[in-house]
């Protein structure tokens, strides 16, 4: 499964997809997330059991995610990136 749909408190509607990035010492037991609304992309690394289950928690996933690009060694995708 690489993506999701979630409505959050506020009325807003994010797509959570997985990334292919992972951090080095990651590999194998995490996935990289990336929450998507509009004019608002955010990246939360998180275990693999978090992610592929069939309910989860996607209020704390968004409460860990920082800004994409913020986040050490995981760059926010262009528009025009093709590369899945």
């Amino acid at each position: 499964m690489t993506e999701r749909k979630f409505t959050a408190e506020d009325g807003r509607t994010w797509v959570v997809r997985v990334r292919p990035e992972v951090r080095r010492n990651e590999v194998g037991n995490h996935v990289t997330l990336e929450l998507t609304t509009h004019n608002e992309t955010r990246v939360v690394s998180c275990r693999s059991a978090e992610w592929y289950v069939p309910d989860p928690d996607f209020p704390a996933l968004l409460a860990r995610s920082v800004a994409a690009g913020a986040s050490r060694s995981i760059a926010a995708r262009s528009a025009d990136n093709t590369e899945e």
